[in-house]
């Protein structure tokens, strides 16, 4: 990447492309997993391997934190993808969605 500042993510739907995006975050060198967020409790989700990132339990608490994040991944169920993203990108929020 050119400077020495890492891309910072937060994942939006802990499923199973969720915890893949996670993964691929965590071990790209350039990046930094911020956050995660479900609506399941923790004890259901199994994320213990990003125990860095903060968890929220949904997307409106992510947004209305004062956490710094530069782009939001949105993993959840296809339903959800337009009111998720159009909320992050109302925040000025870079997003990817799956």
């Amino acid at each position: 990447m050119g400077s020495n500042k890492k891309i910072k993510f937060a994942v939006v739907g802990c499923g199973h492309i969720g915890k893949r995006h996670a993964s691929m975050i965590q071990g790209n060198e350039d990046c930094e997993l911020v956050a995660l967020c479900d609506t399941k409790p923790k004890s259901e989700l199994g994320v213990e391997a990003y125990s860095e990132a903060t968890l929220f339990s949904s997307i409106d608490d992510l947004l209305n934190s004062n956490l710094e994040f530069d782009v939001v991944s949105i993993a959840t169920p296809n339903g959800f993808h337009e009111e998720q993203a159009l909320k992050c990108l109302d925040r000025n929020c870079h997003v990817v969605v799956e």
